[in-house]
């Protein structure tokens, strides 16, 4: 499901960055969000990014399934203890002998002939008895296993919903990005869609006054078709955007919402700050406790094999009461029923079993070992994740600012040439080529202001600091 939903993310990064020719029905206002006319709500919960994780942590349905696993965990571990509490059963029965059994006994006994044998029948016809068993461990090297391996299954189960709320906090900061991204896009789309129009308009004028070629109004005009498209495709990536963060967050897809923070926020402490700390608390990582974790469970499998190896001593006690008679209600007060009591002390102890646990005890070694070299794979894993992820943040910082330095160079290069195209000594079809560069250039700083805030998401992540 995780993997699911980091494609659904990348999908709404492309529908972003991308521009196509995509219609879009839904009306956005001059600041880049969705217009109320479509809201549920006439008052929109605000979020920050901090708020918008919090509210995943208790309602993303990632972590409320690993919040159910580790309560189903701490269940067993009173599954596990119950085990060796006294164990008290009660049983009662009644029954109706149809046919008595009948026993040959010598007819000597009776008075009669030696040799000769008399049917005898030993019973009556209506029987009833009522017991309690009590039992209770005294020594079971499993069930002292079992309690540990309880313990250690908890752990595990909290691990793993650690894990969970981290990979959310991961998906939600990257959707929560998407929108600001994505309304930067749409702010800077629109802004060239107005100066087009303008510039349509005045062109159009012109040649109607005998100032301009038609070729000129119709290169205007394709610009301003193409810019209209990409700002079509600018407003249903805010759409998209949206959606992803509150199927993200677990909130209601058909709820609106707004955010607190803006690029900048995240944007310029990234820029000021130079280095990042490379330290890697490897004990407290994450993937590293998990696979510790499992290591200690395994160690337990091994112990609990051995322990088929020793004997195990219970006691237990049983206490009833029996009667019989011939008539059918044997719980009169005249009926009398016949005591019986036992206590005792019960042991076993494996003798030869063809060899088969330790066949097992020498399987469990071999898995033992597997997971110790997991355990070195993921310590290795870690630091190299560390590495590239730093690697890519300081690549992708210094694209950023290569990439806003060259953005400001095109729009530039697009507003002189504009003036030049406005008084006549420039070309429309230079003006449109201009246009497309900024654009593009523009395009590439959308790309590497994402990537600059995925990046750091990730290092902090490789860091065990999300």
């Amino acid at each position: 499901m995780k993997v699911q939903m980091k494609n659904l993310l990348q999908i709404a990064s492309v529908v972003l960055l991308v521009f196509s020719s995509v219609g879009v029905k839904a009306q956005i206002k001059d600041t880049g969000e969705i217009s109320s006319k479509e809201a549920l709500t006439d008052n929109p919960i605000k979020f920050s990014l901090e708020e918008a994780q919090k509210y995943a942590l208790e309602n993303s349905f990632m972590v409320k399934g690993s919040d159910y696993d580790l309560k189903v965990a701490k269940r067993k571990v009173w599954e596990a203890i119950s085990t060796g509490l006294p164990q008290v059963k009660a049983s009662a029965n009644y029954s109706k002998n149809l046919d008595i059994a009948v026993s040959l006994l010598p007819a000597e006994f009776f008075g009669g002939n030696a040799g000769e044998y008399t049917p005898v029948k030993f019973g009556q016809t209506y029987t009833s008895a009522a017991t309690v068993n009590v039992d209770q461990k005294i020594f079971d090297g499993s069930y002292i296993v079992g309690l540990g391996a309880a313990k250690v299954f908890v752990q595990l189960s909290q691990n793993t919903k650690t894990k969970s709320e981290i990979d959310v906090r991961d998906l939600v900061a990257q959707a929560y990005y998407n929108v600001l991204v994505a309304r930067e896009n749409y702010k800077t789309i629109e802004e060239n869609v107005a100066i087009t129009k303008k510039t349509h308009f005045e062109t159009k004028a012109y040649y109607e006054n005998g100032f301009r070629e038609e070729l000129d109004v119709d290169q205007v005009m394709l610009m301003l078709k193409r810019s209209e498209n990409q700002l079509s495709d600018a407003k249903r990536a805010i759409s998209n955007a949206l959606i992803m963060l509150k199927f993200t967050m677990g909130y209601d897809i058909e709820k609106d919402i707004e955010l607190n923070n803006n690029l900048e926020t995240f944007i310029n402490p990234l820029l000021i700050s130079k280095t990042e700390s490379k330290e890697l608390d490897l004990e407290n990582h994450i993937d590293y406790k998990i696979v510790d974790t499992q290591l200690k469970a395994q160690k337990l499998i091994i112990k609990n094999e051995q322990a088929g190896y020793l004997p195990n001593l219970s006691a237990f006690y049983s206490y009833g009461k029996n009667t019989s008679a011939d008539a059918w209600n044997v719980y009169k007060s005249n009926v009398p029923w016949f005591k019986s009591s036992m206590v005792g002390l019960k042991i076993s102890m494996p003798i030869f079993t063809g060899f088969n646990r330790r066949s097992k005890i020498k399987q469990e070694k071999i898995n033992y070992k597997k997971i110790e070299d997991l355990k070195y794979n993921t310590e290795q894993s870690l630091k190299k994740d560390l590495s590239l992820s730093y690697n890519s943040l300081v690549n992708a910082k210094d694209t950023y600012e290569n990439d806003l330095k060259g953005l400001e160079i095109a729009k530039r290069i697009y507003e002189r040439t504009l003036v030049k195209f406005n008084e006549g000594v420039s070309t429309s079809t230079e003006l449109s080529n201009n246009e497309q560069q900024y654009l593009n250039s523009h395009s590439a700083y959308i790309n590497a202001t994402l990537n600059l805030l995925n990046s750091k998401i990730a290092f902090d992540k490789a860091l065990g600091k999300l």
